[in-house]
């Protein structure tokens, strides 16, 4: 399962502006022998540790000492949902944004389902493509040129394909691709947006929020596989999965070397 201008899908701006939540993010790819093949991508957001933070400061200002209690952690996911109200759900327009969304793809790569759905404390967006070269995936945008430049926190999936690399070698074919770390990615656009380094509290709380994170890319393929280091096999299906843990302990990333 492996976080296009898919900015012009509903939803997006929300979870490309508030990096505070869990992610859960799954890559799919079906691979054929002439580089062809369908992928995946899917990227549900838990907003529960942003209501949590949000309650931390408030009782911090009000000098209250002490872990919430679980009326206090509920109340806070009340307000929170509450917040939400009247604002857009990333459905409400999301045919005429899919429209658009299409006429920036590529040649070559052809949208099959796309979707957004907000569900309460939770944001899942979703799309699946057709393509006919894998190296045009690293291509795929998921936020137009307009919401890159503009300041602020950016989505470290924004582009959910950017660091895979497909490399015919004639028998056979590498496909390799780096893992993104969310809590090095937000550290990197701190430093990069020319913002002060993160203090221990801050790094603290980026910790806490991003606990639960869980990324997969899921790679399926008729060709033979010579090597890979992918962390569990299903037949013709590898899977690689990381947690905040293990993704600091696999600096190689993604490589698998394939027969045609």
């Amino acid at each position: 399962m492996k976080t296009i201008r898919l900015c012009a899908l509903p939803g997006l701006a929300l979870v490309a502006a508030l990096l505070v939540g869990c992610f859960d993010v799954e890559q799919t790819l079906s691979l054929q022998k002439d580089l062809s093949g369908t992928a995946g991508f899917t990227m549900t957001v838990n907003f529960e540790p942003m209501a949590l933070m949000m309650l931390r400061m408030q009782r911090e200002m009000a000098g209250v000492k002490g872990d919430p209690t679980p009326a206090e952690i509920a109340k806070a996911k009340q307000d929170f949902l509450a917040s939400k109200k009247g604002q857009k759900s990333p459905a409400d327009d999301f045919a005429a944004e899919k429209a658009k969304f299409e006429k920036t793809l590529p040649p070559g790569v052809q949208l099959i389902d796309a979707g957004a759905e907000d569900q309460g404390l939770k944001m899942r967006v979703h799309f699946k493509v057709r393509f006919d070269d894998a190296a045009k995936l690293a291509k795929l945008q998921m936020s137009s040129p307009e919401k890159q430049q503009a300041p602020g926190p950016k989505n470290p999936y924004d582009e959910p394909f950017t660091n895979l690399k497909v490399v015919d070698e004639g028998k056979t074919v590498l496909l390799t691709s780096a893992l993104v770390d969310p809590r090095k990615a937000q550290e990197d656009a701190q430093k990069g947006g020319g913002a002060p380094e993160l203090t221990p509290e801050m790094r603290q709380q980026m910790e806490e929020a991003f606990q639960g994170f869980r990324m997969a890319f899921k790679l399926d393929t008729p060709m033979e596989v010579v090597e890979s280091n992918a962390t569990r096999r299903e037949g013709h299906t590898l899977y690689w999965e990381y947690d905040l843990k293990s993704i600091e302990k696999a600096p190689a990333g993604i490589r698998v070397r394939l027969r045609k």
